[in-house]
């Protein structure tokens, strides 16, 4: 008779508790304070015992990502060395009462890796956004999306993002991004779902958020860049060498 309770218990438990208790203890990542600290340690022990579901992000929303026409006129391409100060003077427009004091310095530490990680979108020759993307396995992030004050609310975020994008080729990958509270509506748009908080080093909260993106997902994507003029970037998963033969062609 107990076997028999366990088992009705367990599914029980599989069916009406699983996915709400695994609900409730993912808000423990959105908050503060040691209530969430003890949340989020009792999912992560949980979902390894896989008695709560994992955590999974929605799929990036590419209807709403394609839906109007991009803006024509600007070239996307592969960052180069030369490019350092452009990108510099960008960063610091934007940085005032927005990014934390040492992000500046760990952006000019991923400008001096030359890894092909980050591109960059000109306007006549005068770079007017710069973006970086990076692949570890599955996970997939962007970092340092950054525009030109006076090319903002022109449609090229977009570019930027689906450029950015359009480069994770292959298996499904979760893309995250760590961004700060000004920006992250803007990535929540296009179906990106808070998961998470990073921290800078005074301590304040930041938002991190992600989506799922899958083959079909891609492929969407860039379609849409060669109908609207932009060709495709390397894609992330190619070598070093090859990225640099690609875009020396």
């Amino acid at each position: 008779m107990p076997f028999i309770s366990v088992i009705y218990g367990a599914i029980i438990y599989s069916v009406f508790l699983k996915k709400p208790l695994g609900r409730w203890l993912q808000q423990g990542f959105l908050q503060q304070g040691r209530a969430a600290r003890t949340k989020g340690r009792l999912f992560n022990f949980l979902k390894k015992l896989r008695l709560v579901p994992p955590l999974i992000l929605p799929n990036i929303d590419v209807k709403k990502l394609t839906e109007k026409p991009l803006p024509r006129g600007y070239e996307v391409r592969l960052w180069k060395l030369e490019d350092t100060q452009a990108c510099l003077e960008i960063y610091r427009m934007n940085a005032p009462g927005r990014f934390p004091g040492e992000v500046e310095h760990e952006f000019e530490e991923v400008l001096k890796r030359d890894d092909d990680s980050m591109l960059v979108i000109e306007d006549h020759g005068r770079i007017v956004a710069c973006g970086g993307t990076s692949l570890n396995g599955n996970q997939g992030t962007l970092f340092y999306g950054l525009i030109h004050s006076e090319f903002q609310k022109k449609g090229i975020g977009r570019v930027l993002l689906l450029s950015r994008l359009a480069r994770f080729k292959g298996p499904p990958v979760v893309v995250q991004i760590h961004a700060v509270e000004a920006s992250i509506g803007y990535y929540e748009r296009y179906g990106f779902a808070r998961f998470s908080k990073w921290y800078s080093q005074n301590g304040d909260a930041h938002p991190s958020a992600g989506i799922s993106l899958h083959p079909e997902h891609r492929q969407k994507i860039a379609v849409f860049l060669a109908t609207e003029g932009y060709g495709l970037l390397p894609a992330l998963n190619s070598s070093a060498e090859e990225l640099r033969a690609k875009s020396s062609d």
